[in-house]
């Protein structure tokens, strides 16, 4: 069992690891905490986490925004950041990635509706999270740690002088 703080953070250096800008990564770890707390399932952040990077690739229209191309947790933001301005509409060129674009935007507060690849607002209302630990598949687990774990020092007698781990004293 995992607090929505170990799982958010957890995320979040997954996604550092996995090469995702700091922002980004910051707000993936919010949108995992977000599906563990209200009973989502998890696997859209880890397919997210082992995407293959692209170009991210969107055209801005009056009413919203079309999704070309682009890897999920990048175009997350971007679809959250149209609703948030007052777009009413966004189109995925992708459908798989709606699971986690819906949560990008309920984690802010925003509900929304789709059919096949295209994204409207709905009037339904968000799912609050729990304040409670929550599972978390153990495959998913080991696979955020290790892509955190590419994010970590190097264990070195140089990177042990420059403080790094307890450093050469512990004094705690």
């Amino acid at each position: 069992m995992w607090s929505l703080n170990e799982i958010a953070g957890m995320v979040q250096k997954a996604a550092r690891g996995a090469g995702l800008p700091t922002g980004q990564a910051e707000d993936l770890g919010r949108v995992a905490a977000y599906l563990a707390g209200t009973g989502g399932r998890i696997t859209p952040v880890t397919a997210a986490l082992q995407e293959p990077f692209c170009k991210v690739d969107v055209t801005w229209t009056d009413s919203g925004v079309e999704v070309h191309q682009g890897p999920a947790a990048l175009i997350g933001p971007i679809v959250r950041d149209a609703f948030t301005m007052g777009h009413k509409a966004a189109v995925l060129a992708d459908i798989a990635h709606a699971p986690l674009i819906a949560a990008f935007l309920a984690e802010n507060g925003i509900a929304l509706k789709w059919d096949q690849k295209h994204l409207s607002l709905s009037d339904t209302t968000v799912i609050k999270p729990t304040c409670k630990p929550v599972p978390i598949p153990p495959a998913d687990w080991a696979i955020w740690s290790a892509l955190a774990a590419k994010t970590y020092v190097p264990e070195t007698e140089a990177s042990r002088l420059v403080g790094a781990g307890a450093g050469l004293t512990d004094n705690d």
